[in-house]
């Protein structure tokens, strides 16, 4: 009962919608920047990450520390502001501010559960250097059509982006291991920008080759579905004094009814630059209790009341295991699962955060220090 009550105190759900103004105090199309402050009584970080014509990155609260990934939408008709929204459930907030490079200002406007809006003010600044990690930002995108003699309107459009360590230290040049991985660069010495960017032709050339092979006629009856579609995004999910965590998001669609995507994280010690591993926060009994707590915080999360088994309830599965695909916070450790891996693809992917409190002995010396 007591684990029960620990998880229930540690859930809850946000929907996030900013409406940002945009200044001309940025100097560069592509960066990295991380805002920290008030939004209305809640603590908030921003990880932002721009490029030309996107915001990409994660949102979270000391209240209620699940990250949340950003999406980026149509800019708003006849103004010069955009919209960017996270999705996590019945809390929702509208921020409508400035973003300059010093700060981001402006009005929340906050609901729980539909009810009626609270509106109050946030402010935000630049996040202490002591604390996060710089970072540079590299971006590219590319599209292409077929040629007009196969009558087939599909298109390609191919977008990649990633962060890149500005230091040389030990942990830098791990943290660059790990992104070369996540990209799939196998040289040390290729630079990322200049990567991105032959792996977008690449893409390109290898989609107009395979279609030019087509007639005419069979390219026109095969309509849409030659359409691709291929994004990838190497950023900061989550960070504080201790550790780190990198998020490899990918989109991939080659036709069909959807598109297929996953978020795949890797989380440091960013004292010794170790990439941890699931023993190394949690031990195995704690491991084997993992998937039982796992069970009450998905039936939290998802508003489950009865004691069927989950597969009884929507998920594909009656039994969660832990994942090695994690993050850590400074109060609890969240698992990421893949779409279909445990639910629909409609519930996309999955996010369960276990608060270390209701791990109790179970977790490894020093985790859950401050």
């Amino acid at each position: 009962m007591q684990v029960n009550k620990v998880i229930k105190n540690s859930v809850a759900f946000f929907l996030i919608v900013f409406s940002i103004s945009i200044t001309n105090a940025q100097s560069t199309d592509s960066w990295y920047k991380v805002f920290t402050g008030k939004i209305g009584n809640y603590t908030a970080t921003l990880h932002l990450h721009k490029s030309p014509k996107n915001y990409n990155g994660y949102l979270w609260f000391l209240q209620n520390q699940r990250p949340m990934q950003l999406y980026y939408t149509e800019p708003l008709k006849q103004t010069d502001s955009i919209i960017i929204s996270a999705n996590n459930g019945a809390m929702s907030i509208i921020l409508t501010g400035v973003l300059k490079e010093d700060s981001f200002n402006g009005i929340s406007e906050l609901s729980k559960d539909n009810g009626t809006p609270k509106q109050d003010v946030f402010e935000l600044h630049p996040g202490s250097e002591k604390i996060f990690t710089p970072f540079s930002y590299y971006h590219t995108t590319g599209f292409s059509k077929l040629p007009p003699a196969l009558k087939n309107e599909s298109t390609c459009d191919f977008t990649a982006s990633a962060i890149w360590p500005v230091n040389n230290g030990s942990t830098d040049q791990a943290y660059k291991k790990g992104i070369r991985q996540m990209l799939g660069i196998k040289s040390p010495v290729v630079e990322t920008g200049k990567w991105l960017t032959d792996d977008k032709n690449r893409y390109i050339a290898e989609w107009k080759k395979e279609n030019g092979k087509l007639s005419p006629k069979e390219a026109s009856e095969m309509g849409l579905s030659l359409s691709a579609e291929e994004e990838n995004r190497v950023l900061v999910m989550y960070e504080n004094e201790k550790n780190i965590t990198l998020a490899n998001y990918n989109f991939s669609y080659s036709g069909g009814a959807h598109g297929n995507y996953a978020t795949t994280l890797s989380t440091y010690n960013k004292r010794t630059g170790k990439k941890l591993i699931l023993t190394d926060v949690v031990n195995a009994a704690g491991i084997k209790q993992l998937p039982k707590i796992l069970d009450q915080v998905a039936r939290l999360q998802y508003g489950i009341k009865n004691n069927k088994p989950l597969d009884q309830n929507e998920f594909l599965v009656n039994k969660i295991g832990p994942s090695e695909n994690f993050y850590i916070t400074g109060n609890s450790i969240g698992f990421i699962y893949a779409t279909y891996a445990i639910k629909p693809y409609v519930d996309g992917e999955i996010n369960l955060l276990v608060p270390f409190t209701a791990l109790k002995s179970y977790l490894q010396p020093g985790i859950d220090s401050k």
